[in-house]
């Protein structure tokens, strides 16, 4: 082979090296968030807060992160409760959605269950993470997976739901079922009746707060800590026509007093109680006023009892610690302004058909027979007959 065959084969083959290496260095890392969060419209709101506070283009920088990504009905809430929040409070928030470190669903699963993993965000580059702001905590439990700041005390308040998409080790997007909130991030002042409206399934609940004045009690609560239950439109339809316009001013406030705990509990605090009488804010203007909750051991199943009604805790709506709410799936009737249902009487056992049995035939006494004076004589003839003939033969023979 000559000088300039062997020249022109060596560059070729550098050309060739060239564009591998190239090609495996695009494949590796070249991703954009924002186009991939397009390919699923339940994460509009995140999508576009991610882009218009620049944290999506930090996001495209990275390598082998993960997204938590929470769903529009959520990111509307927290957006209508926190609307005059700094911008910079704001994308730092979006900035601890991001996680340093590339997790998909199973590699969560694979995580330790004794304790929990601590994992560096977005939020820790900026600087204004003190101490162990930047880090979140990742609970691998038996039925789930959960989030939270890695702080003393702070609570895993966030759930894992499923993973979205991913292009494995470079990005994964996760769905969580609320904002994960960085410790110090104050929105305890939130518009709860603008929360509620932003679902539009709690038009009833928010009328009948406004025209008892009990969305003013709700909001005089936020900053020591509040849970409320929310029964959404259907469950109100679906009360006996009447139930609540027949009560007076003073026992609806009271009933919907009757909706909210005094003081922050989150699901995961639901969940251990059972069967546990618990004070409502209804219980501090009058005696009794007394909700049951109960969980169901090894399910996430928790359940309101009013000696009444029975309703079910069906999701978080909002949950910025000390305030969170819950939709549930029927009005809350508290015993002192409502009567149970009285129990369906058993019906009347049929009376056995008579059968055609006879009585037994009575027992026949034998008759005892008493001879009469009749028949003792002519007894005592034939004796005497018997003994003549007797001794007449004697005298024969």
């Amino acid at each position: 082979m000559g000088p300039r065959r062997a020249a022109r084969s060596g560059l070729m083959a550098l050309a060739l090296l060239c564009c591998i290496v190239g090609t495996c260095s695009q494949s590796t890392h070249k991703f954009n968030i924002t186009k991939m969060l397009s390919g699923h419209p339940r994460f509009s709101v995140f999508r576009e807060m991610l882009s218009s506070h620049g944290v999506a283009a930090e996001i495209n920088g990275r390598k082998s992160v993960t997204l938590l990504a929470p769903a529009n009905n959520v990111m509307r809430a927290f957006r209508t409760s926190n609307n005059k929040t700094d911008a910079i409070k704001i994308t730092d928030l979006l900035r601890f959605h991001v996680l340093l470190t590339y997790f998909d669903m199973a590699e969560l699963r694979a995580l330790k269950t004794t304790n929990y993993t601590s994992v560096t965000t977005l939020l820790q580059t900026t600087g204004r993470a003190s101490g162990n702001n930047g880090f979140v905590n990742i609970y691998n439990l038996k039925s789930r997976v959960k989030l939270g700041p890695s702080v003393p005390d702070s609570s895993s308040n966030v759930t894992v739901l499923a993973g979205v998409q991913k292009s494995p080790f470079d990005v994964s997007i996760i769905e969580i079922d609320q904002v994960l909130l960085p410790v110090g991030f104050n929105n305890a002042s939130g518009d709860l009746i603008a929360v509620l409206d932003s679902f539009q399934e709690f038009t009833l609940l928010i009328s009948y707060l406004q025209e008892t004045k009990v969305d003013a009690v709700f909001a005089e609560k936020q900053a020591e800590g509040i849970t409320i239950f929310a029964p959404r439109d259907s469950a109100f339809n679906s009360l006996a026509t009447g139930s609540i316009q027949t009560l007076s001013l003073s026992e609806q406030k009271l009933l919907l007093e009757y909706h909210a705990l005094d003081g922050y509990e989150s699901l995961d605090s639901l969940e251990t109680m059972l069967n546990k009488p618990t004070k409502t804010l209804a219980s501090a203007d009058a005696a009794g006023y007394i909700l049951n909750v109960s969980a169901t051991p090894g399910q996430s199943t928790v359940r309101l009892r009013t000696g009444v009604s029975v309703a079910t805790v069906l999701e978080i709506i909002y949950d910025a610690n000390p305030v969170t709410m819950y939709a549930i799936d029927e009005v809350l009737l508290p015993l002192n302004l409502f009567t149970p249902a009285p129990l369906a009487s058993p019906a009347p056992a049929p009376a056995p058909k008579k059968s055609a049995v006879k009585s037994p035939p009575a027992h026949k006494v034998p008759a005892t027979v008493t001879p009469d004076s009749a028949s003792l004589a002519e007894r005592s003839l034939l004796v005497t007959m018997a003994a003549l003939i007797s001794s007449t033969l004697a005298v024969i023979l």
